[in-house]
């Protein structure tokens, strides 16, 4: 009896031991699993702040990059200051009473100012003016004693300077003559460096003339034109030419303008006079 209670005892104990063992381990597996379990729900709220964190800062990033005020720096450029002045309007080439203007020339500008009605324009010209005698020529100046164009060209100063040379240079060479022209317009500029240097064309002559002559034709006076247009572009000067107003549907000095073929009546120079200022 007493063995049986012995056994039922011990047996008992060892029934409450490992009661004891299974619980704690249990317990144990329940705390260990509440600590894991505490460690994940910690783990995810530390990745969801730092997502949210990574959030905030790609927004804020966002905002500093591509924001409204950015945005509008980008489509909307500084306005800046243009860096040339504005280009003045031109002046006229020729005053209305040509003061302060000097026509170097031959007979046709004989002519203008005989009946052009020039105002107060001062005028170097002679009926055999050209560029192989412009400077040994003396001229009687305003009405006052013989000069030289460089002493003219010396003792005034001009605001516009017009030359008109060519015709009586068609019986040289026209290299040659080409490049006395280019010289005597590089001195008037080198003497009058403020004035403006206008190239006039040479007056065409009628189809009869033209035809007449191998030398003195409209031909050649193109020619000699187209030359001086050359010099006026590479000497920065102005070109004009008359012949518009003059000529017939053929390139001819119109015969009814004319009547030595070569020159224009005298009522006709006033036309050219009030073409000049409209330029």
């Amino acid at each position: 009896m007493r063995r049986r209670r012995y056994w039922y005892t011990f047996f008992l104990f060892i029934s409450l031991g490992v009661f004891v063992i299974g619980t704690g381990r249990t317990e144990g597996r329940g705390n260990q699993q509440k600590k894991v379990d505490a460690q994940t729900e910690q783990i995810k709220q530390m990745e969801q702040t730092e997502q949210v964190a990574d959030k905030q800062e790609s927004w804020e990033t966002l905002e500093s990059i591509s924001g409204p005020e950015s945005v509008v720096q980008e489509t909307e450029p500084k306005e800046t200051e243009p860096s040339y002045s504005p280009v003045p309007e031109s002046s006229p080439l020729f005053p209305d009473d040509f003061q302060e203007v000097l026509f170097v020339g031959d007979s046709r500008t004989v002519g203008l100012y005989e009946y052009g009605q020039m105002g107060e324009a001062d005028v170097f010209a002679d009926s055999g003016m050209s560029v192989f005698n412009l400077w040994d020529s003396r001229i009687s100046f305003s009405n006052d004693e013989k000069k030289t164009l460089e002493q003219v060209l010396t003792e005034n100063r001009y605001g516009t300077i017009h030359v008109m040379l060519g015709i009586n240079e068609l019986g040289y060479s026209m290299e040659q003559s080409i490049e006395k022209y280019r010289e005597s317009v590089e001195k008037i500029q080198a003497m009058q460096p403020d004035a403006k240097v206008v190239l006039g064309a040479n007056l065409h002559v009628t189809a009869e003339k033209s035809a007449k002559s191998t030398v003195y034709n409209n031909q050649r006076i193109d020619a000699f034109n187209l030359e001086i247009k050359k010099v006026g572009d590479e000497l920065d000067c102005y070109y004009i030419d008359v012949n518009k107003i003059f000529d017939d549907e053929k390139g001819n000095l119109s015969k009814e303008y004319s009547t030595d073929g070569s020159h224009i009546l005298g009522k006709y120079y006033a036309d050219w006079v009030q073409w000049m200022l409209a330029r």
